[in-house]
């Protein structure tokens, strides 16, 4: 592993932490202003889960304690500071204040995909675009841990804390995950066949009495988008006589309006009504089995990279 400064930008969503932060958050995930019934239809969804995302706060709690965790496992000094696509600090704002001699950008999906972190690479690009102020450098996007054992592990303990005291085999297993549009995965995107990988290792580890996948929280501009969806999927474990079903949203990694408001309010009453039990994991959050599969993350990319002139520069004796 190579010596010298580590910097870490964790890049994620973001999401809106007061109601007046609502629609300049919209105008920047759509790119243009938001109808004022969207902006109210979106404000009417927060106030159901308290008002605000927690997705900020919980971006920034994951990097402290992976810069406490990287601290102790890396010889240099490491800072990890955390940058929002459709929020602030925004991601050129992180990026730049950023200046170690490794510079490594970490995105809050393990999955891939080019709407996730194609869009996250997008940013990093414009950030050191040096014809807009940036200062030109290739950071490397440490995509793709979706199937690592330390991710695995830390869903894998969140469903053991959900079924804890209960018959695991009475509960059936419905895996959840942002649908995205039918012609994304048409072109070759992996993040389907990446969220399959990693629901097939789950399987593996839980002792439940079966499991499906269906997608969620399908997006409104028209077009095919992937299915099955969660709540048909849900429909046709009622009919084949469960009674218990417990949603496992492997595609977040941080509680967000989609796990709070898509599953908890509007799945949850979709499986109520047919009868059945709902219950929900927690994502991995910022729990230290998590923390600990991110920090592996950017060890394990740090210890294949060679040493670079300015790493041996920051090696140098300081009258050297």
């Amino acid at each position: 592993m190579t010596g010298g400064s580590v910097d870490v930008a964790l890049l994620a969503y973001g999401g809106p932490e007061t109601p007046a932060q609502v629609a300049p958050f919209l105008e920047r995930l759509m790119g243009r202003v938001p109808d004022a019934a969207t902006v109210a239809a979106v404000k009417e969804r927060y106030a159901l889960i308290g008002g605000a995302s927690p997705l900020p706060g919980i971006t920034v709690r994951q990097a402290r304690a992976l810069q406490g965790r990287l601290t102790r496992d890396l010889p240099g000094p490491v800072r990890v500071r955390p940058g929002f696509l459709y929020g602030e600090p925004s991601v050129t704002d992180c990026v730049r204040a950023l200046d170690a001699a490794q510079v490594v950008a970490l995105p809050m999906s393990p999955f891939s995909s080019r709407l996730t972190s194609g869009r996250y690479r997008a940013g990093l690009a414009a950030a050191e675009d040096r014809a807009a102020g940036g200062a030109g450098r290739d950071i490397p996007l440490l995509e793709g841990w979706h199937a690592s054992r330390g991710f695995v592990g830390a869903v894998s303990r969140r469903i053991a804390e959900a079924l804890d005291g209960s018959d695991a085999r009475e509960w059936a297993v419905l895996f959840t995950a942002h649908s995205v549009p039918v012609e994304t995965v048409a072109a070759g995107d992996p993040y389907v066949e990446q969220l399959r990988q990693t629901a097939a290792k789950l399987t593996r580890r839980i002792a439940a009495g079966g499991s499906r996948f269906g997608f969620q929280s399908k997006g409104r501009g028209g077009g095919e988008w992937t299915e099955p969806e969660a709540d048909a999927v849900a429909r046709d474990l009622a009919g084949e006589g469960w009674k218990k079903i417990l949603v496992v949203p492997v595609g977040f990694v941080s509680e967000n309006v989609e796990t709070l408001y898509d599953l908890d309010v509007v799945l949850r009453g979709h499986i109520e009504d047919l009868g059945m039990e709902y219950r929900r994991t927690r994502p991995p959050n910022d729990s230290p089995q998590f923390i600990e599969a991110l920090a592996a993350v950017v060890t394990a990319h740090l210890a294949e990279r060679p040493a670079t002139p300015a790493d041996r520069a920051e090696n140098l004796p300081a009258d050297g």
